[in-house]
């Protein structure tokens, strides 16, 4: 929603922009008897990256950069509008990416972006050539029905709330429960009616490439890890594919991550937010384009 997340991450905020999106990123070691921050079961943990490593991050902006295709990337005016009111905006930047390029477009789309792509993709643009979906919830997002249970209780805390300067935490707080509440949340869950209304299917002469997570580990707290947390809580019944260890990034199931009529799709072990900043996943993307073009 911000275009800081694709050219300039390490100054990406999230949750209301009281956190770097850097604590959702982290260093991976496997169980060593060597080593101090593994937790109880000696298994995978995270630890957080250092200012170096962050101040480092590449995305995939920046590998298509340096193969000299042109580039073009902009921050919602309303990050917790509808879709519907983001494909308008998509709709301005493919003018000017058409006028930057004879080639054809890309789109590519992390999260909720994939799905602005789909559906901008029902306008039927002939200059569109690829959409490649990264953590995209194609058939929606279980974890946004967590949200949805609290809404009850947000509308009720929200009024203690007026907003405060830029950067407060009343600031924060507030812009987290209007998330929580708006519809572009609402619109990711699986049954919601963005879905039963999105009649989309393949566009005659596009190439579409969709990339998954299978590591739910977003970030640690006071040496435990999310979502082992939720492990102990959540009935196993109700427990979501997209918190569970191979079969989702956190936040997005590596099912749902698949486009269902993909030319190509790929799955790597990483959680929602580092399959935006791993050489693995540039490098699939850039070959598939590649071959596109």
């Amino acid at each position: 929603m911000d275009k800081d997340i694709w050219v300039n991450p390490s100054k990406s905020r999230i949750l209301g922009g009281m956190f770097p999106l850097t604590v959702l990123l982290s260093k991976r070691h496997q169980r060593n008897d060597s080593v101090s921050d593994t937790n109880s079961s000696g298994d995978t943990i995270s630890t957080p990256l250092t200012d170096e490593q962050t101040d480092n991050l590449q995305t995939l902006f920046d590998a298509l950069r340096v193969k000299e295709y042109p580039t073009i990337t902009w921050s919602q005016e309303r990050p917790a509008g509808t879709i519907d009111s983001v494909v308008v905006e998509l709709k301005e930047v493919v003018k000017i990416a058409k006028k930057m390029t004879k080639e054809g477009v890309v789109l590519i789309g992390h999260s909720r972006g994939g799905l602005i792509g789909r559906k901008y993709l029902m306008r039927k643009d002939k200059s569109i050539k690829v959409l490649i979906t990264i953590s995209t919830p194609h058939k929606g997002s279980s974890v946004a029905k967590i949200a949805n249970y609290l809404s009850p209780l947000i509308s009720v805390i929200d009024p203690f709330f007026h907003g405060g300067d830029k950067g407060s935490f009343s600031f924060s707080i507030k812009r987290i429960f209007d998330f929580l509440k708006s519809r572009a949340l609402k619109e990711l869950l699986p049954e919601s009616h963005f879905f039963k209304s999105l009649k989309d299917g393949p566009c005659d002469g596009v190439y579409y490439v969709s990339v998954g997570g299978t590591d739910p580990t977003l970030f640690s707290l006071y040496n435990f890890l999310i979502p082992d947390i939720f492990e102990k809580v959540i009935p196993k019944n109700l427990y979501p594919e997209e918190i569970k260890r191979g079969k989702g990034d956190g936040l997005v199931s590596a099912e749902s991550s698949k486009i269902p009529w993909g030319s190509e799709h790929y799955n790597f072990p990483l959680n929602h937010a580092e399959i935006l900043f791993d050489k693995r996943v540039r490098d699939v993307l850039v070959e598939a384009m590649e071959e596109t073009f």
